[in-house]
């Protein structure tokens, strides 16, 4: 096999590689957004983690 057989083995398989993962990833937002489609609208919310205030401790309690 010659140097530029090489290369074009190694250009044809970066190709087939960068086709079949944009292939994939197509497929696989088309199923996420197919699942999200099933859900009800209560679980496609954000979930948000409620703040509590700060409390301050005195200087000389330990920290845990």
């Amino acid at each position: 096999m010659s140097y530029y057989e090489l290369l074009q083995v190694i250009a044809t398989s970066s190709f087939l590689t960068l086709a079949l993962a944009l292939l994939l990833r197509g497929f696989w937002r088309q199923g996420r957004d197919w699942l999200q489609s099933l859900l009800p609208p209560r679980y496609l919310k954000p979930h948000r983690l409620p703040r509590h205030a700060s409390t301050r401790l005195p200087p000389g309690v330990p920290h845990e």
